[in-house]
């Protein structure tokens, strides 16, 4: 495998930040509920990069949001032996799987993993990583997911690369879900590279699916960078999808620099039935 793709997503994202820019309109956000009296569960994603940029200042983050489940990506033993450290007694469940040099993945947990699967790619880059958890608001599948960045199967900045992600994306996702059941409340989340208009995230949405995120907050990013150049890029790479059977009540990105990722988070409820 090619283990310099970080680096080269970065500089492919700076290439083609022209073409990546959103133009939000003034549509109105719900107002969020971090604290809803129903039962509910908070769940939050982070890419914690793999290069280890600041683990204390993740583990106090973690220590603070107190969610009930993590999905980390970009994770490898120093960040298993990290965490496990400073944050066992909060999330006395975890798995870790190591994956290439960004390709590892993790779910930390208040609630025991079932069935946890690590789901190999399809496509030789990274992996998703599958468990079932019985929650406050019933039994939930999670689906923790890094997705291919816009480079070629080299690792190589290319246009094309980046006009075929969506396609790559949708790919995945399909492998992926493969490996999951459609009939039950399910989660998706992760770093997905690519923003609501990217094509994976278009056709879920299309078949029912809810970008959390874009419920509460339509313009914050999710990821940046500095360049060597001293410019700054950014998106909305990180997201938290849930299926028909489910609810939000609110959604966030946190400011935080442990990463060049900020994680997003999300309280989840069972779906109100109307009759």
């Amino acid at each position: 495998m090619i283990y310099r793709r970080k680096d080269l997503k970065m500089k492919a994202c700076f290439k083609i930040l022209p073409v990546f820019l959103l133009f939000y309109g003034c549509a109105e956000t719900q107002k969020p509920d971090f604290s809803p009296r129903q039962a509910h569960l908070k769940i939050v994603t982070y890419n914690v990069n793999w290069g280890f940029i600041n683990p204390d200042k993740v583990a106090r983050y973690l220590a603070t949001e107190n969610a009930d489940i993590v999905c980390l990506q970009e994770t490898h033993r120093y960040w298993k032996e990290s965490l496990n450290k400073k944050l066992s007694r909060l999330y006395p469940y975890g798995k870790f799987r190591e994956w290439g040099k960004a390709g590892g993945i993790a779910i930390i947990s208040k609630y025991e993993l079932q069935d946890a699967n690590l789901i190999e790619p399809n496509d030789n880059w990274f992996p998703a990583f599958f468990a079932s958890v019985d929650t406050p608001v019933g039994k939930i599948q999670i689906l923790n997911v890094h997705l291919k960045p816009p480079l070629s199967d080299e690792g190589k900045v290319s246009v094309g690369a980046y006009l075929k992600a969506g396609d790559a994306h949708s790919m995945e996702l399909d492998w992926f879900l493969r490996r999951t059941d459609p009939n039950q409340p399910m989660i998706i989340l992760g770093d997905f590279n690519g923003n609501e208009k990217d094509k994976a995230i278009r056709r879920l949405i299309e078949a029912g699916w809810t970008d959390a995120l874009s419920t509460y907050d339509k313009k914050s990013n999710t990821w940046e960078w500095k360049t060597s150049a001293g410019l700054e890029v950014k998106n909305r790479y990180d997201h938290i999808l849930y299926n028909r059977f489910l609810d939000c009540t609110g959604a966030k990105v946190t400011d935080t620099d442990g990463s060049d990722h900020l994680p997003v988070t999300a309280v989840i409820v069972q779906k109100q039935v109307v009759k």
